[in-house]
Protein backbone atom coordinates (compact mmCIF):
# COMPACT_ATOMS: atom_id res chain seq x y z
CA UNK A 1 0.00 0.00 0.00
CA UNK A 2 1.59 3.32 -1.07
CA UNK A 3 1.70 6.52 1.00
CA UNK A 4 -1.16 8.21 -0.88
CA UNK A 5 -3.45 5.24 -0.22
CA UNK A 6 -2.51 5.21 3.46
CA UNK A 7 -3.24 8.95 3.76
CA UNK A 8 -6.59 8.52 2.00
CA UNK A 9 -7.67 5.67 4.28
CA UNK A 10 -6.58 7.63 7.34
CA UNK A 11 -8.74 10.59 6.28
CA UNK A 12 -11.67 8.19 5.69
CA UNK A 13 -11.41 7.00 9.29
CA UNK A 14 -11.35 10.62 10.53
CA UNK A 15 -14.43 11.85 8.69
CA UNK A 16 -17.71 12.51 10.50
CA UNK A 17 -20.02 9.58 11.20
CA UNK A 18 -22.91 9.38 8.70
CA UNK A 19 -21.20 11.79 6.30
CA UNK A 20 -21.48 11.21 2.56
CA UNK A 21 -19.38 8.65 0.68
CA UNK A 22 -19.78 8.86 -3.10
CA UNK A 23 -19.31 5.84 -5.38
CA UNK A 24 -18.53 5.71 -9.10
CA UNK A 25 -17.37 2.97 -11.47
CA UNK A 26 -15.88 2.61 -14.95
CA UNK A 27 -17.10 -0.18 -17.25
CA UNK A 28 -14.80 -2.00 -19.64
CA UNK A 29 -17.62 -2.31 -22.20
CA UNK A 30 -21.40 -2.04 -22.53
CA UNK A 31 -22.12 -5.04 -20.28
CA UNK A 32 -23.29 -4.32 -16.73
CA UNK A 33 -20.90 -6.93 -15.29
CA UNK A 34 -17.77 -5.32 -16.76
CA UNK A 35 -16.68 -2.93 -13.98
CA UNK A 36 -12.94 -2.40 -14.38
CA UNK A 37 -12.44 0.40 -11.84
CA UNK A 38 -14.44 1.43 -8.78
CA UNK A 39 -13.83 4.60 -6.78
CA UNK A 40 -14.94 6.12 -3.47
CA UNK A 41 -14.76 9.79 -2.42
CA UNK A 42 -15.52 11.67 0.80
CA UNK A 43 -14.91 15.01 2.53
CA UNK A 44 -12.77 15.26 5.66
CA UNK A 45 -11.70 18.48 7.38
CA UNK A 46 -12.92 20.53 4.44
CA UNK A 47 -10.90 18.62 1.82
CA UNK A 48 -12.01 16.07 -0.77
CA UNK A 49 -10.33 12.67 -0.61
CA UNK A 50 -10.72 9.59 -2.76
CA UNK A 51 -9.46 6.12 -3.52
CA UNK A 52 -9.91 3.80 -6.50
CA UNK A 53 -9.31 0.13 -7.23
CA UNK A 54 -8.66 -1.55 -10.57
CA UNK A 55 -10.77 -4.64 -11.23
CA UNK A 56 -10.34 -7.49 -13.69
CA UNK A 57 -13.69 -7.98 -15.50
CA UNK A 58 -14.81 -11.48 -16.61
CA UNK A 59 -13.95 -10.75 -20.28
CA UNK A 60 -10.95 -8.99 -21.86
CA UNK A 61 -13.19 -6.85 -24.03
CA UNK A 62 -12.34 -3.17 -23.51
CA UNK A 63 -13.90 -0.13 -25.14
CA UNK A 64 -12.98 2.19 -22.25
CA UNK A 65 -10.75 5.12 -23.21
CA UNK A 66 -8.82 5.17 -19.94
CA UNK A 67 -8.60 1.52 -18.78
CA UNK A 68 -6.98 -1.25 -20.83
CA UNK A 69 -6.69 -5.02 -20.44
CA UNK A 70 -2.98 -4.68 -19.63
CA UNK A 71 -3.72 -2.29 -16.74
CA UNK A 72 -6.01 -4.78 -14.97
CA UNK A 73 -4.16 -7.96 -15.91
CA UNK A 74 -2.91 -8.55 -12.35
CA UNK A 75 -6.01 -7.17 -10.57
CA UNK A 76 -8.52 -9.16 -8.54
CA UNK A 77 -12.10 -9.92 -9.57
CA UNK A 78 -14.79 -7.44 -8.59
CA UNK A 79 -16.26 -9.74 -5.90
CA UNK A 80 -12.84 -10.05 -4.24
CA UNK A 81 -12.16 -6.30 -4.36
CA UNK A 82 -15.64 -5.53 -3.01
CA UNK A 83 -15.41 -8.03 -0.12
CA UNK A 84 -11.80 -7.33 0.87
CA UNK A 85 -11.46 -3.60 0.15
CA UNK A 86 -14.71 -1.73 -0.51
CA UNK A 87 -17.46 -3.04 1.78
CA UNK A 88 -15.57 -2.36 5.02
CA UNK A 89 -14.96 1.27 3.98
CA UNK A 90 -18.70 2.00 3.61
CA UNK A 91 -19.55 1.60 7.30
CA UNK A 92 -20.99 4.64 9.10
CA UNK A 93 -21.48 6.46 5.82
CA UNK A 94 -24.42 7.69 3.74
CA UNK A 95 -23.85 6.43 0.21
CA UNK A 96 -24.28 8.71 -2.78
CA UNK A 97 -24.03 8.30 -6.53
CA UNK A 98 -25.13 9.80 -9.82
CA UNK A 99 -27.76 7.54 -11.44
CA UNK A 100 -27.52 5.15 -8.51
CA UNK A 101 -29.95 2.63 -10.00
CA UNK A 102 -27.62 1.99 -12.98
CA UNK A 103 -24.48 1.97 -10.78
CA UNK A 104 -25.79 -0.57 -8.27
CA UNK A 105 -27.18 -2.80 -11.01
CA UNK A 106 -23.63 -2.80 -12.42
CA UNK A 107 -22.18 -3.55 -8.98
CA UNK A 108 -24.61 -6.43 -8.53
CA UNK A 109 -23.95 -7.86 -12.00
CA UNK A 110 -20.16 -7.53 -11.66
CA UNK A 111 -20.19 -9.18 -8.24
CA UNK A 112 -22.40 -12.05 -9.36
CA UNK A 113 -20.20 -12.68 -12.42
CA UNK A 114 -18.00 -14.66 -10.02
CA UNK A 115 -20.84 -17.05 -9.22
CA UNK A 116 -21.84 -15.68 -5.80
CA UNK A 117 -25.06 -13.79 -5.02
CA UNK A 118 -24.66 -10.12 -4.15
CA UNK A 119 -25.84 -9.41 -0.60
CA UNK A 120 -25.73 -5.86 0.73
CA UNK A 121 -27.52 -4.13 3.62
CA UNK A 122 -30.57 -2.13 2.53
CA UNK A 123 -28.99 1.29 3.10
CA UNK A 124 -30.32 4.71 2.11
CA UNK A 125 -28.85 6.31 -1.01
CA UNK A 126 -28.65 9.98 -1.94
CA UNK A 127 -28.95 10.20 -5.71
CA UNK A 128 -27.27 13.33 -7.11
CA UNK A 129 -29.34 13.25 -10.29
CA UNK A 130 -32.65 13.12 -8.39
CA UNK A 131 -31.61 15.76 -5.84
CA UNK A 132 -30.33 18.20 -8.46
CA UNK A 133 -33.46 17.92 -10.62
CA UNK A 134 -35.61 18.36 -7.48
CA UNK A 135 -33.88 21.33 -5.85
CA UNK A 136 -32.45 23.24 -8.83
CA UNK A 137 -35.43 24.48 -10.89
CA UNK A 138 -33.35 26.24 -13.58
CA UNK A 139 -30.95 23.35 -14.16
CA UNK A 140 -32.00 22.78 -17.77
CA UNK A 141 -31.26 19.04 -17.84
CA UNK A 142 -30.07 16.49 -15.29
CA UNK A 143 -26.98 15.18 -17.07
CA UNK A 144 -23.83 14.88 -14.96
CA UNK A 145 -22.06 17.47 -17.12
CA UNK A 146 -24.91 19.98 -16.69
CA UNK A 147 -25.04 19.51 -12.93
CA UNK A 148 -21.27 19.93 -12.53
CA UNK A 149 -21.28 22.96 -14.85
CA UNK A 150 -24.08 24.56 -12.81
CA UNK A 151 -22.18 24.00 -9.56
CA UNK A 152 -18.85 25.02 -11.14
CA UNK A 153 -17.21 21.72 -10.15
CA UNK A 154 -14.49 20.39 -12.53
CA UNK A 155 -14.67 16.71 -13.50
CA UNK A 156 -13.02 14.18 -15.83
CA UNK A 157 -15.92 12.10 -17.15
CA UNK A 158 -13.61 9.25 -18.19
CA UNK A 159 -12.25 8.74 -14.67
CA UNK A 160 -14.38 7.10 -11.96
CA UNK A 161 -12.33 8.68 -9.16
CA UNK A 162 -12.83 12.17 -10.61
CA UNK A 163 -16.59 11.55 -10.97
CA UNK A 164 -16.85 10.22 -7.39
CA UNK A 165 -15.03 13.28 -6.03
CA UNK A 166 -17.23 15.59 -8.10
CA UNK A 167 -20.32 13.73 -6.88
CA UNK A 168 -19.47 14.14 -3.20
CA UNK A 169 -18.75 17.84 -3.82
CA UNK A 170 -22.14 18.14 -5.53
CA UNK A 171 -23.95 16.54 -2.58
CA UNK A 172 -22.08 18.87 -0.21
CA UNK A 173 -23.08 21.83 -2.42
CA UNK A 174 -26.75 20.82 -2.18
CA UNK A 175 -26.62 20.14 1.57
CA UNK A 176 -25.39 23.68 2.22
CA UNK A 177 -28.26 25.30 0.32
CA UNK A 178 -31.25 22.94 0.60
CA UNK A 179 -32.80 20.66 3.27
CA UNK A 180 -31.48 17.39 1.81
CA UNK A 181 -29.55 16.12 4.86
CA UNK A 182 -32.20 13.58 5.84
CA UNK A 183 -32.99 12.54 2.28
CA UNK A 184 -32.46 8.98 1.20
CA UNK A 185 -34.08 6.26 -0.91
CA UNK A 186 -33.73 2.61 0.18
CA UNK A 187 -31.33 0.68 -2.05
CA UNK A 188 -33.99 -2.02 -2.54
CA UNK A 189 -36.38 0.59 -3.99
CA UNK A 190 -33.66 1.94 -6.28
CA UNK A 191 -32.83 -1.56 -7.54
CA UNK A 192 -36.56 -2.03 -8.22
CA UNK A 193 -36.53 1.03 -10.51
CA UNK A 194 -37.99 3.73 -8.25
CA UNK A 195 -35.87 6.42 -9.95
CA UNK A 196 -36.59 5.29 -13.50
CA UNK A 197 -38.79 7.76 -15.46
CA UNK A 198 -42.20 6.39 -16.47
CA UNK A 199 -42.22 4.70 -19.89
CA UNK A 200 -44.95 5.82 -22.25
CA UNK A 201 -46.57 3.41 -24.69
CA UNK A 202 -46.95 4.10 -28.40
CA UNK A 203 -50.41 5.55 -29.05
CA UNK A 204 -52.89 3.30 -30.75
CA UNK A 205 -54.99 4.47 -33.74
CA UNK A 206 -58.03 6.33 -32.47
CA UNK A 207 -60.87 8.52 -33.57
CA UNK A 208 -60.42 12.28 -33.61
CA UNK A 209 -63.08 12.78 -30.94
CA UNK A 210 -61.21 10.56 -28.48
CA UNK A 211 -57.80 12.13 -29.01
CA UNK A 212 -58.02 15.01 -26.53
CA UNK A 213 -59.30 12.77 -23.75
CA UNK A 214 -56.56 10.18 -24.29
CA UNK A 215 -53.93 12.94 -24.30
CA UNK A 216 -55.30 14.35 -21.03
CA UNK A 217 -55.13 10.89 -19.42
CA UNK A 218 -51.57 10.41 -20.67
CA UNK A 219 -50.28 13.68 -19.19
CA UNK A 220 -52.13 13.04 -15.96
CA UNK A 221 -50.24 9.76 -15.52
CA UNK A 222 -46.92 11.36 -16.46
CA UNK A 223 -47.18 14.10 -13.83
CA UNK A 224 -49.07 12.19 -11.15
CA UNK A 225 -46.55 9.36 -10.67
CA UNK A 226 -43.53 11.64 -9.91
CA UNK A 227 -45.77 13.74 -7.65
CA UNK A 228 -46.88 10.63 -5.76
CA UNK A 229 -43.29 9.41 -5.37
CA UNK A 230 -42.22 12.85 -4.12
CA UNK A 231 -45.05 12.87 -1.57
CA UNK A 232 -43.98 9.44 -0.32
CA UNK A 233 -40.37 10.60 0.03
CA UNK A 234 -41.37 13.77 1.90
CA UNK A 235 -43.66 11.79 4.23
CA UNK A 236 -40.92 9.22 4.89
CA UNK A 237 -38.45 12.02 5.60
CA UNK A 238 -40.66 13.69 8.20
CA UNK A 239 -41.51 10.36 9.83
CA UNK A 240 -37.80 9.61 10.01
CA UNK A 241 -37.04 13.00 11.55
CA UNK A 242 -39.89 12.53 14.03
CA UNK A 243 -38.49 9.18 15.15
CA UNK A 244 -35.03 10.69 15.48
CA UNK A 245 -36.39 13.52 17.62
CA UNK A 246 -38.20 10.99 19.83
CA UNK A 247 -34.96 9.06 20.35
CA UNK A 248 -33.03 12.20 21.20
CA UNK A 249 -35.71 13.77 23.40
CA UNK A 250 -33.45 14.04 26.44
CA UNK A 251 -34.22 15.97 29.59
CA UNK A 252 -31.29 18.38 29.81
CA UNK A 253 -32.86 20.38 32.62
CA UNK A 254 -30.84 18.52 35.25
CA UNK A 255 -27.62 19.91 33.77
CA UNK A 256 -26.07 23.29 33.17
CA UNK A 257 -22.71 24.57 32.01
CA UNK A 258 -21.55 24.84 35.64
CA UNK A 259 -23.48 22.10 37.42
CA UNK A 260 -23.45 18.33 36.98
CA UNK A 261 -25.67 15.73 38.70
CA UNK A 262 -24.52 15.24 42.27
CA UNK A 263 -25.13 12.21 44.50
CA UNK A 264 -28.09 12.42 46.85
CA UNK A 265 -27.22 14.08 50.17
CA UNK A 266 -26.47 11.60 52.93
CA UNK A 267 -29.43 12.82 54.95
CA UNK A 268 -31.94 12.67 52.06
CA UNK A 269 -35.04 10.60 52.87
CA UNK A 270 -35.83 7.30 51.15
CA UNK A 271 -32.37 6.53 49.72
CA UNK A 272 -32.11 4.23 46.72
CA UNK A 273 -31.85 0.59 47.84
CA UNK A 274 -31.39 -2.74 46.11
CA UNK A 275 -34.54 -4.38 47.48
CA UNK A 276 -36.96 -2.14 45.58
CA UNK A 277 -37.84 -1.46 41.96
CA UNK A 278 -37.87 2.10 40.67
CA UNK A 279 -39.23 3.90 37.63
CA UNK A 280 -37.31 5.86 35.01
CA UNK A 281 -39.60 8.07 32.93
CA UNK A 282 -39.71 8.58 29.16
CA UNK A 283 -36.71 10.62 27.99
CA UNK A 284 -34.46 9.36 30.80
CA UNK A 285 -31.20 7.81 29.68
CA UNK A 286 -28.93 4.92 30.60
CA UNK A 287 -25.20 4.66 29.82
CA UNK A 288 -24.35 0.96 29.20
CA UNK A 289 -20.57 1.27 29.68
CA UNK A 290 -18.92 3.06 32.61
CA UNK A 291 -16.20 4.38 30.32
CA UNK A 292 -18.76 6.47 28.40
CA UNK A 293 -19.87 8.42 31.50
CA UNK A 294 -16.94 10.87 31.48
CA UNK A 295 -17.28 11.78 27.74
CA UNK A 296 -21.03 12.16 28.23
CA UNK A 297 -20.59 14.52 31.19
CA UNK A 298 -17.99 16.52 29.23
CA UNK A 299 -20.44 16.85 26.32
CA UNK A 300 -23.12 18.02 28.77
CA UNK A 301 -20.79 20.63 30.27
CA UNK A 302 -19.91 22.04 26.85
CA UNK A 303 -23.49 21.60 25.57
CA UNK A 304 -22.14 19.67 22.58
CA UNK A 305 -25.51 18.43 21.28
CA UNK A 306 -24.01 16.83 18.16
CA UNK A 307 -21.62 14.71 20.27
CA UNK A 308 -24.50 13.63 22.53
CA UNK A 309 -26.61 12.60 19.53
CA UNK A 310 -23.64 10.74 18.06
CA UNK A 311 -23.28 8.79 21.32
CA UNK A 312 -27.00 7.94 21.18
CA UNK A 313 -26.75 6.74 17.59
CA UNK A 314 -23.74 4.60 18.55
CA UNK A 315 -25.71 3.07 21.50
CA UNK A 316 -23.25 4.55 23.99
CA UNK A 317 -26.27 6.29 25.52
CA UNK A 318 -29.72 4.61 25.54
CA UNK A 319 -32.79 6.88 25.73
CA UNK A 320 -35.93 5.29 27.16
CA UNK A 321 -39.06 5.92 25.08
CA UNK A 322 -41.50 4.68 27.75
CA UNK A 323 -41.65 4.67 31.57
CA UNK A 324 -39.48 1.69 32.57
CA UNK A 325 -38.92 -0.27 35.79
CA UNK A 326 -35.30 -0.62 36.90
CA UNK A 327 -33.43 -2.28 39.77
CA UNK A 328 -30.54 -0.72 41.69
CA UNK A 329 -27.36 -2.84 41.58
CA UNK A 330 -24.99 -0.82 43.75
CA UNK A 331 -24.17 2.44 45.46
CA UNK A 332 -24.11 5.82 43.66
CA UNK A 333 -20.75 6.81 42.22
CA UNK A 334 -19.17 10.17 43.04
CA UNK A 335 -20.22 11.50 39.64
CA UNK A 336 -23.90 11.03 40.47
CA UNK A 337 -24.49 7.86 38.45
CA UNK A 338 -25.65 4.57 39.95
CA UNK A 339 -25.46 1.03 38.49
CA UNK A 340 -28.91 -0.27 37.47
CA UNK A 341 -30.58 -3.13 35.61
CA UNK A 342 -33.51 -2.57 33.23
CA UNK A 343 -36.40 -4.91 34.03
CA UNK A 344 -38.78 -4.40 31.09
CA UNK A 345 -39.22 -3.01 27.60
CA UNK A 346 -36.88 -3.19 24.60
CA UNK A 347 -33.78 -3.24 26.83
CA UNK A 348 -34.86 -5.90 29.35
CA UNK A 349 -31.93 -7.28 31.43
CA UNK A 350 -29.52 -4.65 30.12
CA UNK A 351 -27.26 -3.20 32.81
CA UNK A 352 -25.70 0.22 32.87
CA UNK A 353 -25.47 3.50 34.77
CA UNK A 354 -28.18 6.10 35.32
CA UNK A 355 -28.16 9.51 36.97
CA UNK A 356 -29.81 9.36 40.38
CA UNK A 357 -31.83 12.44 39.38
CA UNK A 358 -33.52 10.39 36.65
CA UNK A 359 -34.85 7.69 39.02
CA UNK A 360 -38.27 8.17 40.60
CA UNK A 361 -38.14 7.08 44.25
Amino acid sequence: MDDNTQKALKSLAMRKVNSTIAIAADLANDHLNSICRIALAWICNGSVHGISYLVKPPEDQFTSRKITADMVQDSQSFATVWDEEISMLLKDGVLSAYRSEYLFLSIKASYEAGGRPFVFTDVYIRDLRFLASTYIPDLGNDSFVSIMHYMKIPVDLDNALSRAMACVCGIDWLEKLYPVTGYGIPLSAIMAGALQPPISESPKPQHEGQHKYERLSYYTRIFFIPFLILCLFVTSYYLYRYEQLKKTDIDFSAYSATKLPQPEPAAAPAPLTRDRHYIMMRGAYVIPEEGAIAPFIEAMKSRDIEKIRAMIRADKVVVLVNPTRVQILGEPEKNGFIPIKILEGDYTDMTGFASTTMINK
